[in-house]
């Protein structure tokens, strides 16, 4: 069975309601599948085989991996051979297809056992795919560690300029107004951002019933780890998680938050409209710089601001990035969609002063 419909989730920090949520995402039990057990055979030869042939040692945990060892071992343990094996677990292992292609951003084996490691401390392909077709935990470990993968850089309080000014245009609007705040924190991966958010919202003044936030992702694990302060491939990001997140629950705020699935770059029209939308670590980096579909994002989150409406994104992009599409490109992209650019202490930002754009 798969997911038919756009994930919703609300917070909850109940273990056990949580658990039931996750059956919606990932299958349960032991994955019977004649393929995986066939393909296990085959990689458990060329294993085998590498193992009497190549004149590197094998990889293991918190070894540096060279270019040369890389390159060799390439030639023992192809990952063209092995990474269709692993494709296929994920397969079996989702209910919904991914939104991406977590093997990619490894060139080689070892290279892959690195980003999974601890999770992963087996250089032998076949025992890895055994025991994760029949150990329902470690293979949640495993898709947890490969999908929230801790160089996407997410974290509490990680743009404290753009935060500064936040607080500022939070606590003003909020004296001169008791109108309510609608907020979506877009690309929201594993939601610190989100929560941010409410912790500023209620520093500010603002009481639960006049914020509705909104945190989006592309990604169903994403939206599952920031609702429910879950990670089961970290305890110690979870153990603080939780811990920053519970006083913003208890004062009322998580009832005032939703995770949604959404793709924004999906041009079709979104109903909602907002007073502030964020949209931190996406816009011309490594998930999107292509300048069509920079564009289209760019435009489709400006239609969904109200007018007087507020536009913030930030990034802590390496320097390659910064250069290749700087930050003045972003600024005048925000510039043709009507939006004026605000001074807002890092990143970019814009004011739709004029009303919302419809198309």
């Amino acid at each position: 069975m798969e997911l038919q419909t756009p994930l919703t989730l609300t917070p909850s920090l109940n273990r056990i309601a949580a658990g039931e949520r996750l059956k919606l995402l990932l299958v349960s039990g032991e994955l019977n599948d004649p393929d995986l057990v066939r393909r296990a055979h085959r990689l458990e030869l060329l294993f085998r085989s590498a193992l009497l042939s190549s004149p590197v040692p094998l990889w293991a945990p918190e070894l540096h991996i060279e270019r040369e060892w890389r390159t060799l071992t390439e030639t023992f343990l192809p990952w063209r051979e092995i990474a269709p094996a692993l494709r296929r677990l994920i397969s079996r292992s989702l209910r919904y297809l991914p939104p991406s292609d977590p093997l990619a951003p490894s060139p080689s084996w070892p290279d892959f056992l690195q980003r999974c490691s601890p999770v992963t401390a087996s250089a032998n392909p076949a025992l890895l795919l055994r025991k994760l077709a029949t150990n329902e935990n470690l293979r949640h470990r495993w898709l947890f560690t490969l999908f929230l993968p801790k160089e996407h850089g997410n974290g509490f309080d990680r743009y404290p300029g753009q935060q500064l000014f936040l607080r500022s245009w939070l606590a003003r609007r909020r004296s001169e107004s008791d109108a309510l705040l609608s907020c979506l924190d877009a690309a929201c991966g594993s939601g610190e951002g989100s929560w941010d958010l409410a912790t500023l919202c209620s520093e500010c003044g603002y009481l639960p019933h006049q914020v509705t936030i909104h945190g989006s992702s592309l990604d169903p694990l994403e939206l599952f780890a920031a609702a429910h302060a879950l990670f089961p491939h970290d305890s110690q990001r979870e153990e603080e998680y939780r811990k920053r997140i519970a006083p913003v629950i208890k004062g009322g705020f998580g009832e005032r938050l939703r995770f949604i699935q959404e793709d924004l770059a999906d041009s079709r029209s979104q109903p909602e409209r907002y007073d502030l939308i964020l949209c931190n670590g996406l816009l011309g980096g490594p998930m999107l710089h292509d300048p069509l579909r920079l564009s289209g994002v760019v435009r489709g989150l400006v239609r969904r601001l109200k007018a007087g409406g507020l536009f913030l994104a930030a990034d802590r992009f390496h320097e390659g990035w910064q250069k290749r599409i700087p930050q003045q490109e972003r600024e005048a992209l925000l510039e043709q969609c009507g939006v004026k650019i605000v001074q807002v202490g890092e990143g970019i930002g814009g004011k739709q002063e004029a009303k919302a754009i419809d198309n």
